[in-house]
């Protein structure tokens, strides 16, 4: 029954991923995500159902529109297998559970910024919106009224100490440290697993964004980084292994 499971939930994140890509590339251009349907950007031939199978038409297609033989984007085939992956070890992992819950969200989350931060320097602000209501109305139903309020304490902490952050950062360097989106991403972050994880969500996510910030230095003038992905990254990987960075913090207490 597991492996059920497992295959609905990989068949349901891997066909999201493909509205999440839709989402995360129409958006930040200031498209509708109704119309036009889905289309190749280029001869804007109307995709039919066989060219929209997640995966699998990536693969029988090689690659390319099936009229004009454009490239279509790499990165749309790996967030669906990403995205499915993820989404079937989860249910794995948490089994029916509210951490089962906000890990579909976060990793939902996960994708969109990864694409829209990567592709366009930016993190949209609705999907932000709604994995806080939809995190905060899990922990009430889960847990309580309660619970759910103190976490908002805790998204505006995390979010004011990112905030802080970022300005010092600015005096430092003479020019922005944090993009705006990286710093509601922290209130997502203090929301979901409180200011002491919070913290530690931060610190991992500048070791997970060094090599890349590197490479970025090395090689691109703008110096630039997308600091986003790194961001939600540490923000799953600290969820998904509470118990082992909850170890950690006892060490401190």
């Amino acid at each position: 029954m597991e492996f059920f499971y497992f295959i609905v939930f990989f068949v349901i994140g891997s066909s999201l991923a493909s509205f999440y890509c839709v989402v995360a590339t129409r958006l930040p251009e200031g498209k509708s995500i109704v119309k036009p349907g889905s289309h190749c950007i280029v001869c804007n031939h109307s995709l039919k159902w066989f060219e929209l199978v997640p995966i699998l038409s990536y693969i029988f297609l090689k690659g390319k529109c099936r009229y004009c033989k454009t490239n279509i984007p790499i990165y749309e085939f790996f967030a669906e297998i990403a995205c499915g992956l993820l989404f079937g070890l989860s249910f794995l992992y948490f089994g029916f559970s509210y951490s089962f819950y906000v890990s579909l969200v976060l990793i939902s989350l996960l994708i969109l910024i990864f694409v829209s931060d990567f592709k366009y320097m930016i993190i949209l602000d609705s999907p932000l919106v709604i994995t806080s209501l939809v995190v905060l109305g899990l922990k009430w139903y889960y847990f309580s009224l309660y619970t759910s309020f103190i976490s908002l304490i805790d998204g505006v902490i995390l979010f004011v100490i990112m905030l802080l952050i970022g300005f010092l950062g600015k005096k430092m360097f003479k020019k922005e440290a944090l993009g705006g989106g990286d710093i509601k991403l922290a209130f997502v972050i203090g929301l979901t697993v409180g200011v002491p994880y919070g913290l530690m969500c931060l610190v991992l996510s500048s070791f997970l964004a060094l090599p890349y910030a590197t490479y970025s230095m090395l090689t691109n003038n703008s110096h630039e980084v997308p600091y986003g992905p790194f961001l939600i990254s540490s923000l799953c990987i600290v969820f998904f292994y509470y118990d082992k960075f909850s170890y950690i913090l006892n060490l401190f207490n």
